[in-house]
C-alpha cells in the first residue's frame, strides 16, 4: 500500500512529466479503451486498435446499443409498470449521453489537441519550479487529483458490478439456474435490455449472450462518462492551481527597496516614506514581471476558451441529461413504496451530487477570477512610471471580463446553473405529479 505521503513525494521527486503521475496513468489506459486519449497527438507509441478507427468503432457500437434499446422499449414497454421502466428508460438516457461523447469527444480534434496543451503545456508539472509557493500548489492539486482518480475509478467499479450483479443474484434466487432448458412462465432478469429481436428472456444461451454483451455496454457506457468527467476535472484544478499562482504572485509583486517602516512599525496604508517612486533599475524588473503576469494570465484565459470549444457541447448535453434524469428520478421516488426508494433513492441522491460536485468545481474558476480583478488593483502601481502604469490599466481592464467554462457557448458551468437545473426539475416533477 501506498500512503498520502508516497504520492505527494511523487510530486517532487523521481518524475520527469504529467504522465509519470499514477492517476494520470489509469487515466490513459481507460481512455486508451474508448477512444479518447490523444496518444498519436502526443507522439506516443500507440496500439494497433486505437486511431480514428477504434473511434468509430465504439461510436457505431454506442448507437447499436441505443438503437436495440429503443426497439426493446418500443415492443416491450406495456408488459411493465411504471418503476421498471424508469430503469429502462434511464439505461437509454445513459446509452444516449455516452453516445453523444462519442460523437462531441473522442470523434472530435479540438479536444484531442486540448487535452495535448493540458499535458505537455498547461499541467502544473511545468510550474511547479518557479517559486515555492508553486512546488505547494502543485503538491496541492497533486493531491487532489489522485484522490479524485482514486474515488472515480472505485465509483465506477461498483456501479457497474453492483448494475449487472444484481439482476444475475435475482435470478438465481428465483431458480432460474437450476435448468438450462428453455423456462417456463419464467424470464431471465437483464441489467439491460436491448438484444432486440433475439430471443433472450426465456433463452440460457441467449441469456449469456446478453450478460456479457451487457457487462461490455456497462464498462463502455460507465468509462465514457466518468474519465471523461474525471480528465475535465484534472484541468479545472491545474486551472484554480494556475490562478492560486498568479494570485500570489500579484499579492507578492516587489515593492521599492527605498520603501521604509515607519517608528511604530507599521506601513502607513501601504505607501512609502521618504520615495515615492521605483528605481531605475526597479522599473525595468517592474516591467519583466508586468509583462509575466500579463502572459500567465493570457495562458489561462487562452486555455479556458479552448476547453469551452472542446467540451461546450458535452457539456451542454449532460446538463441536458440531468434536467431530465433528475425529474425522471424524483417522479420514481415520490411512489415512496419500498421497492421504488430502495432502488432509486441512493441514484437519485448520486446523481444530484454529482451535479452539485461537478459544478462546485468548476465555479472555483468563476471565484478566482473574481479574486483576481482585487490582486491587479492592489498592486504598488502608485510607484511606477507612466508606462508601467498604463501596463497595469490594460491588465486590470483585462481581468474585468470573468472566466467561465461555457456549456455549448451559451451558459456559464457552475452553481447557478446547477441552481436553474435543480429548480426546473422540481418544477417539472410537481407539474407531472399532478396528473
Amino acid at each position: 500500500m501506498f500512503s498520502l505521503d508516497t504520492y505527494a513525494g511523487d510530486a517532487v521527486v523521481g518524475i520527469t512529466g504529467p504522465m509519470d503521475y499514477k492517476y494520470m496513468k489509469v487515466l490513459r489506459f481507460v481512455l486508451r479503451i474508448i477512444s479518447g486519449w490523444p496518444g498519436k497527438a502526443l507522439g506516443e507509441k500507440t496500439l494497433m486498435i486505437e486511431g480514428m478507427g477504434h473511434a468509430y468503432y465504439n461510436t457505431i457500437l454506442s448507437l447499436i446499443y441505443l438503437a436495440l434499446g429503443v426497439a426493446y422499449l418500443k415492443k416491450n414497454a406495456h408488459r411493465f409498470g411504471f418503476l421498471e421502466l424508469g430503469q429502462l428508460y434511464i439505461v437509454l438516457l445513459m446509452n444516449m449521453l455516452s453516445t453523444s461523447r462519442a460523437f462531441t469527444l473522442c470523434l472530435s480534434k479540438k479536444y484531442r489537441a486540448v487535452a495535448k496543451i493540458f499535458i505537455q503545456k498547461v499541467h502544473l508539472f511545468y510550474f511547479k519550479d518557479k517559486s515555492d509557493y508553486a512546488m505547494s500548489i502543485h503538491i496541492t492539486v497533486h493531491r487532489i487529483s489522485y484522490f479524485s482518480a482514486v474515488y472515480v475509478s472505485i465509483m465506477l467499479s461498483i456501479a457497474a458490478c453492483l448494475f449487472n450483479l444484481i439482476p444475475m443474484y435475482n435470478n438465481y434466487a428465483a431458480g432460474n439456474f437450476e435448468s438450462f432448458d428453455t423456462l417456463q412462465n419464467k424470464t431471465y432478469e437483464q441489467a439491460i435490455s436491448c438484444l432486440y429481436p433475439w430471443n433472450f428472456e426465456t433463452n440460457f444461451k441467449g441469456y449469456l449472450v446478453a450478460t456479457l454483451s451487457g457487462w461490455y455496454g456497462t464498462v463502455l457506457c460507465g468509462s465514457s462518462v466518468s474519465m471523461f468527467d474525471l480528465f475535465l476535472c484534472l484541468m479545472i484544478f491545474n486551472l484554480w492551481g494556475h490562478f492560486k499562482i498568479l494570485i500570489y504572485n500579484l499579492d507578492h509583486f516587489p515593492r521599492p527597496a527605498s520603501e521604509v517602516v515607519d517608528a511604530e512599525g507599521e506601513e502607513r496604508s501601504g505607501r512609502i516614506i521618504g520615495s515615492e517612486m521605483y528605481s531605475e533599475s526597479e522599473l525595468e524588473e517592474v516591467a519583466v514581471k508586468l509583462k509575466e503576469c500579463i502572459q500567465y494570465h493570457m495562458l489561462i484565459v487562452d486555455f479556458t476558451n479552448n476547453m469551452s470549444d472542446a467540451f461546450g457541447m458535452a457539456l451542454f448535453i449532460y446538463y441536458s441529461f440531468h434536467q431530465i434524469t433528475g425529474c425522471l428520478l424524483l417522479l420514481e421516488c415520490s411512489q415512496m413504496t419500498a421497492a421504488a426508494l430502495s432502488r432509486y433513492l441512493p441514484l437519485t441522491i448520486i446523481m444530484f451530487g454529482e451535479l452539485v460536485l461537478l459544478s462546485i468545481i468548476f465555479e472555483t474558476i468563476g471565484t478566482m477570477s473574481e479574486k483576481l480583478k482585487d490582486a491587479v488593483y492592489k498592486m504598488p502601481w502608485e510607484y511606477m512610471d507612466t508606462k508601467n502604469r498604463r501596463t497595469v490599466l490594460i491588465f486590470l481592464i483585462k481581468v474585468q471580463e470573468p472566466i467561465h467554462v461555457k456549456a455549448g457557448g451559451l451558459v456559464d458551468v457552475g452553481v447557478t446553473t446547477m441552481a436553474s437545473i435543480l429548480k426546473t426539475s422540481f418544477s417539472y416533477f410537481a407539474f407531472l405529479r399532478t396528473f
